[in-house]
């Protein structure tokens, strides 16, 4: 066995005792660095340890041993000790409980790390907000006392003229507080008659979410609308916010809103409508129809009598006619024309034209013999044809 290879003690030459003794030396550990936050459970350190020593740890105060590891190192005859890096964490400070408050962040609330805390909503907090893990009095606790939430106050709700609220037996007004007014009577309350105290943009103090109401003497009149109506119970005042429909008699248009209300101000809102008589639209008229011309009458031949005439002749008997002007024959055709009616018309017409067309036969005549006027009279065919041929 070589005196390098092992420390053990035996019985040597004294030759080599003194060799032996130097060997010995160089296998011994010298004094260990004990892992953080760890210390020797018996004795103290020694500055040399020979091989094979162990040496038992222990956590200092605030903390305890990590699971799985052993609390010892050992010197090994390579002049080392056995690796032990860690040994010790941090000890668990209690959960902070508050009452109204809560935990906003924290990692395992170990000896060393810090939380912070918050207040519920409607609450503030008195103390601070952070809190360090330490150990006080050989205990892992909280450096300071945890900090309490109160609840946030709001100041007194404003009074107001002619109106009251009912307050509080203990004249403390705080977050989610509900003030309710009223008005005393004959008096309308404008605004909001509930104003409630809530959390203000600092998120310490409190403050109402509403200005206070009024409370007002409204009185509107019942509106005329000149051409319309109001569609509602009469009444001669309304009060405040009062409603009314308004509507227009027939043929009249509503300018404006139909709905009006009464406002703080005594008047009506919006303003009154009118109501404007509606322009009426022309009927459109259908285009006269047509007239049909009526079929002409075939004009008689010359010398032959209308059958009326001819009618005449055969119950009066014959009848000397005096000859008129062809000016008085169609102002007497228009009378028996508006007397008769459309039918006898169309006779009426085909008699004048005969008589016309007689006219300028018997005028005819006349230019190539005279007569008197007072011989002549219209004939018939028959007649004509009966009557002797004068002599030359």
């Amino acid at each position: 066995m070589s005196l390098f290879a092992s420390c053990s003690a035996g019985v040597l030459p004294a030759a080599l005792l003194l060799l032996l003794f130097s060997s010995t030396a160089l296998c011994d550990c010298p004094r260990p660095n004990l892992p953080l936050h760890s210390s020797l459970r018996d004795g103290v350190l020694e500055d040399t340890y020979p091989a094979g020593t162990n040496l038992r740890l222990q956590c200092i105060p605030g903390y305890e041993n990590i699971p799985g590891i052993q609390p010892r190192m050992t010197c090994l005859d390579t002049s080392k000790w056995s690796d032990l890096p860690t040994l010790c964490q941090g000890k668990r400070c209690p959960v902070p409980h508050i009452e109204n408050g809560k935990t906003l962040s924290s990692n395992d609330l170990r000896l060393g790390e810090e939380v912070t805390l918050a207040c519920e909503y409607g609450f503030r907090m008195i103390g601070g907000t952070t809190r360090r893990c330490v150990v006080r009095s050989g205990v892992v606790d909280w450096n300071t006392e945890l900090p309490t939430c109160h609840r946030i106050p709001c100041a007194r709700p404003p009074l107001i003229a002619n109106g009251e609220y009912d307050p509080d037996s203990s004249d403390m007004y705080d977050v989610g507080w509900v003030t309710i007014y009223r008005c005393d009577r004959d008096y309308s309350l404008i605004g909001n008659s509930t104003i409630t105290c809530i959390v203000a943009e600092n998120g310490v103090d409190g403050k109402w979410d509403l200005p206070s109401p009024e409370c007002k003497k409204v009185k509107c009149r019942r509106p005329s609308i000149p051409n319309g109506n109001v569609a509602s119970v009469f009444q001669a005042t309304y009060t405040y916010e009062n409603k009314l429909q308004i509507e227009c008699n027939p043929g009249y248009t509503l300018l404006g809103s139909s709905s009006i209300q009464c406002g703080a101000d005594s008047q009506w809102k919006p303003s009154l409508p009118s109501c404007d008589k509606t322009p009426t639209t022309p009927k459109p008229t259908k285009s006269p129809t047509p007239a049909v011309p009526s079929t002409p009458p075939i004009p008689s031949r010359p010398g032959t009598v209308s059958p009326k005439e001819d009618s005449t002749k055969a119950t009066a008997g014959p009848s000397t006619t005096t000859q008129t002007t062809p000016k008085s024959e169609p102002g007497s055709g228009h009378v028996i024309g508006i007397a008769i009616g459309a039918v006898i018309g169309v006779i009426v017409l085909a008699a004048l034209i005969f008589a016309a067309v007689k006219w300028h036969s018997v005028q005819g005549k006349a230019n190539t013999h005279p007569v008197s006027t007072d011989a002549y009279h219209v004939v018939s065919e028959k007649d004509v044809a009966l009557e002797p041929k004068s002599k030359d």
